[in-house]
């Protein structure tokens, strides 16, 4: 009499989960993977505008820089304004002082790393903050580019806000979870203001973004 041995049978239970698993965290990688990268581009943003303005603000304190040392306004007999003109020697020199402050600063600065909860990579407001963190590694290039600039804007009736700023322009680099990506960034630094008191002539105004592009 012949005796028939049967194999042990397959578990196909676990086999089912772990492939049900593989398939979610593929699934929930690629969901999450757009979301991920966009808070690590957003934190690298704002490290490098954190590092930017606390070089520029603190080397202006240091030079009490003010807006008359850089501006000059001409007013006629009655008050009436007839021309603002930059002193093009002092800006230019600012401008080449903030540029190697900042470049300064990246260079000391030029390396860091930011965790980031895994709760904030989901988008869930009740995650965020939440979870292990991840490492973002965030390196700034040494390339700086700076330029001052300005703007006018209404600060109320017969009042006109000038505003100088220092845009600035570095590039910097992120790696996370094997991905890596190259950025650019632009920050604008308050450099002085002032409140132009009286109508300002639009022939003023011309005059002065004509020189100060020149």
């Amino acid at each position: 009499m012949r005796r028939h041995y049967r194999g042990r049978p397959i578990a196909w239970g676990p086999l089912v989960l772990a492939a049900a698993l593989i398939i979610g965290f593929i699934g929930l990688d690629t969901a999450l993977k757009p979301y991920m990268y966009a808070v690590a581009g957003y934190e690298a943003k704002n490290y490098a505008v954190q590092t930017v303005n606390f070089a520029v603000q603190s080397e202006l304190a240091a030079k009490s820089v003010n807006y008359d040392n850089l501006v000059q306004i001409t007013r006629a007999s009655d008050g009436a304004v007839q021309s603002i003109s930059s002193n093009i020697e002092a800006q230019n020199t600012l401008q080449a002082q903030l540029t190697q402050t900042v470049q300064k600063a990246i260079q000391e600065q030029s390396h860091t790393t930011v965790n980031i909860p895994v709760g904030t990579l989901t988008s869930s407001s009740i995650l965020h903050g939440r979870g292990p963190s991840l490492p973002l590694k965030i390196t700034l290039s040494g390339c700086v580019q700076a330029q001052l600039q300005s703007n006018f804007d209404s600060a109320g009736i017969n009042q006109t806000r000038h505003r100088l700023f220092l845009r600035v322009t570095v590039s910097l680099y992120t790696y996370m979870l094997g991905k890596n990506a190259d950025q650019q960034v632009t920050v604008d630094v308050p450099v002085a203001e002032t409140v132009i008191v009286g109508e300002v002539p639009s022939v003023a105004l011309s005059q002065y973004a004509a020189k100060a592009s020149s």
